[in-house]
């Protein structure tokens, strides 16, 4: 079992717990209860796709150095090494920006850029204390940190 399906089945655990109690106090007319239940789910969902987002990261700043490093080790052609190098100067002061990683890894506005960069302006947005500005299913976010983390090479 991957962190992705250790995370969603703690994810959904949780979530069922106030997803119960939000549906128990509304059915009592406690709409106050409901609205702290249903605040409480929101939180949640943002701290677990955080989590996630973190983890993709990882990935991508993993699979983004051994590139960088394989690069500059086997290519020889300084034209083509002159590139690589302006990268790894930027990986080595840690100023290469994420997308930038990701674009190495990903066609640049291909399918899988486009949904990591759709993440990771939300993982920005909630980094900053504000919400979610798009709606987001955890268990949409949990199949794709799956796909993403293996299909990123």
């Amino acid at each position: 079992m991957n962190i992705f399906d250790k995370l969603g089945n703690i994810y959904t655990e949780l979530d069922n717990i106030y997803a119960n109690k939000e549906v128990t106090a509304f059915s009592k007319g406690h709409f106050k209860k409901e609205a702290d239940y249903l605040s409480k789910r929101l939180y949640n969902d943002q701290a677990y796709f955080l989590y996630m987002f973190s983890r993709l990261e990882d990935r991508v700043r993993s699979l983004s150095d051994k590139l960088i490093d394989v690069k500059m080790t086997s290519l020889t052609d300084w034209k083509l090494k002159r590139s690589w190098d302006i990268i790894l100067k930027q990986k080595n002061n840690d100023s290469l920006h994420f997308m930038n990683r990701v674009s190495l890894l990903t066609e640049k506005g291909g399918s899988n850029y486009n949904l990591i960069k759709r993440y990771y302006n939300q993982r920005n947005i909630i980094g900053h204390g504000k919400n979610f500005t798009i709606t987001i299913s955890i268990q949409t976010v949990i199949i794709d940190m799956k796909r993403l983390h293996i299909s990123l090479k």
